[in-house]
């Protein structure tokens, strides 16, 4: 549990030295988009960032020593039942535990904790993303069966065995997880989370052109604000025209 503690803590301090690097684009993106910052939405981005060190932290780096725990392991440790958690627990349920004891039991809480590690993952997929839940479920699964790989071969070759343990449980966990998140994204985009809801551009501010500004920023056409030309006003005679028909009824 320390060491989990130190790499969250590892986690939260790399997603904030992320973001102290991306905070000068995302003024630049918002002030662009936005005509303003807004300061919820940057403490969104630095809570995305925050998550996502984390999460690698969590699961890809080394929970122990690696020179203790590759002393008697060699390769990867895979762990291919997908119900050993069930069978753990019903274990302990023949040996007397009650339902209290069981529902605190390691193996039952390292599902939950699996579940709950990529449930925000679902929730930014589906409401920062607009994916839909399918894709991102699918994105999830293939970022779970990424991370327990790379736990396999030791960060793919970068330590000498495995130093953590590849388990498919914990990939159906991840996947659950994250498919909970997409569903519960909607409702905080209906509760306007920042980054979870579509926000319009202030009144008049028509940004430039390019991937981060749509359709909506360019600037009306003169058709539509009628602007001052050669002609005089869109949709009325010239100033010519004018003269002439003056010149004409005096005659």
């Amino acid at each position: 549990m320390n060491e989990l503690l130190r790499l969250t803590l590892v986690g939260i301090a790399g997603g904030l030295g992320v973001f102290a690097v991306l905070f000068g684009p995302a003024m630049w993106l918002q002030r662009r988009r936005f005509g303003m910052v807004r300061p919820l939405r940057l403490v969104a981005v630095a809570m995305i960032c925050v998550y996502t060190m984390t999460l690698a932290g969590l699961t890809v780096a080394p929970a122990y020593d690696v020179a203790v725990t590759c002393r008697n392991r060699v390769g990867g440790v895979l762990r291919a039942d997908p119900f050993h958690t069930v069978a753990e627990t019903l274990g302990l349920y023949r040996g007397g535990a009650g339902w209290l004891e069981l529902a605190t039991s390691f193996p039952v809480l390292q599902v939950a904790m699996n579940m709950a590690l990529f449930l925000p993952l679902g929730l930014i997929l589906r409401g920062v993303f607009r994916l839909d839940t399918t894709t991102s479920l699918a994105m999830a699964v293939l970022l779970s069966a990424l991370i327990e790989v790379t736990q396999y071969t030791g960060a793919w070759g970068l330590y000498p065995c495995g130093v953590r343990i590849a388990d498919i449980e914990d990939l159906i966990a991840n996947s659950l997880g994250a498919w909970i998140g997409a569903l519960v994204a909607p409702v905080l985009s209906r509760l306007g989370v920042p980054l979870f809801t579509r926000e319009e551009r202030p009144a008049g501010h028509l940004g430039g052109s390019g991937p981060w500004n749509d359709a909506a920023s360019l600037p009306p056409s003169a058709a539509e604000v009628g602007h001052d030309g050669p002609m005089g006003q869109v949709g009325e005679p010239g100033a010519d025209e004018q003269e002439r028909g003056a010149g004409e009824a005096d005659r």
